[in-house]
């Protein structure tokens, strides 16, 4: 990726960088974009992209961007596909319809409702914590880091948790499934057309017979005093069916892996569980998953980088949390880091929506685990294995206890 320097205008670096198949990226999805930030302000790529596409390495470049949705617009978030090959509702919208449209969601994810909603996840939590307790090991990322935000999300959609297996096999085909295994995306299309056929019947049956979840109120929505199209909807369930049971799952195997390879940290969590809270920011900073992007609407010069208006851009969120200028010690997990401004949510019109119950989600988590769970190591050397893309994590990720 050429020699170690900051880019000066006119002197962007090309990259032949397959995002799902460079194997530096697949074996360990966070370090690689320090190797690519210490090298690079910039760099262009057009490898498995839909048009040329910019990478930003910095803090304060990835802020700016989310900070100004009218160059930077959210219509397509995936570099990897066409504008408009979907619209995820209200993640593809930009202002003014986009507070419109995150507003119908907001009365789900205020930190009152998480409150209230709290007792229901500590139950679904301790659930399966003391299922697994007895077991002396098990791997975390599909006994629990996956299984548990699932839990919340059935809950939400007031669904049975019989069904729990069939839904985790269609997001992880959906979003896990790497180019090289599915280089004609037929593994990921018919995953896709799957949740969309559960998810249009479900909000069929819900507009016959309303219950208290998030379905049934969003058929009963209205936009300027019209009701929601089926299209709508089926947007608005897809995203919410994407990001429930993926995103926290994402961080808990993170997680997991990290307090068991760092008892240090694993025994001072357990023996002081109010640093819990600052715990989850340090995870969420240090750890950040989400790797999304933004299309570039008007020709512009960026701080020396040359885009034209069609351009898309690539923003690692991780990269942003772990620059130096940005956090003191940025390469350093502090369990206790104060001022912890990241940007694992985002940041502007498009913070994640759901990050108060995310917090919630992952408190609870460390809280549950720990109070019956520890002391754990990883199983094995081999026991970890990890998955890159728009939602970087873990596949795998084997413990014993005692």
């Amino acid at each position: 990726m050429g020699a170690d320097r900051q880019d000066r205008p006119g002197m962007i670096p090309e990259i032949d960088f397959d995002y799902n198949a460079d194997p530096e990226l697949w074996n360990e999805p966070w370090d690689h974009w320090d190797v690519l930030r210490r090298r690079h302000r910039f760099a262009r790529t057009t490898t498995g992209t839909a048009a040329p596409t910019w990478l930003l390495s910095r803090y304060d470049d990835i802020h700016e961007v989310f900070q100004n949705p009218g160059l930077f617009s959210s219509r397509s978030v995936t570099p990897a596909e066409a504008v408009d090959a979907h619209r995820w509702i209200p993640e593809e919208l930009d202002p003014p319809d986009h507070a419109r449209y995150r507003h119908i969601l907001m009365p789900f994810f205020t930190p009152g409702a998480v409150k209230d909603l709290e007792p229901r996840l500590r139950a679904w939590c301790i659930e399966l914590v003391e299922k697994l307790a007895p077991e002396g090991g098990c791997d975390v990322v599909t006994a629990f880091a996956r299984r548990y935000p699932t839990y919340i999300f059935m809950g939400l959609f007031g669904l049975p948790v019989a069904e729990a297996d069939t839904l985790l096999g269609w997001a992880d085909a959906l979003m896990h499934t790497s180019q090289a295994d599915d280089p004609d995306r037929r593994q990921r299309g018919d995953a896709a057309a799957s949740i969309a056929g559960f998810l249009t019947s479900l909000l069929a049956a819900r507009r016959r017979d309303p219950r208290h979840d998030i379905c049934s109120y969003l058929v009963h929505a209205e936009i300027d005093g019209r009701p929601l199209p089926d299209d709508e909807l089926l947007s608005y369930a897809f995203l919410l069916y994407m990001g429930g049971l993926d995103t926290v799952a994402g961080v808990l195997g993170c997680a997991f892996r990290h307090l068991a390879t760092r008892p240090a940290d694993r025994t001072r969590l357990v023996g002081n569980p109010g640093l819990i809270p600052a715990a989850v920011e340090e995870l969420l900073r240090y750890y950040a998953i989400v790797t999304t992007g933004r299309l570039v609407t008007a020709d512009t010069d960026f701080h020396g980088c040359p885009m034209r208006a069609g351009d898309r851009v690539l923003l690692p969120t991780v990269s942003a949390n772990r620059d130096p200028a940005a956090f003191p010690a940025a390469d350093e997990f502090r369990l206790d880091r104060a001022a912890n401004r990241h940007l694992a949510f985002g940041a502007g019109p498009h913070r994640c929506l759901g990050s108060h119950l995310a917090r919630a989600e992952l408190a609870i988590a460390l809280e549950e685990w720990h109070a019956r769970i520890p002391d754990y190591r990883l199983a094995g050397p081999d026991t970890v294995v990890t998955h890159a893309g728009g939602v970087a994590g873990y596949d795998s990720v084997l413990l014993a206890w005692p």
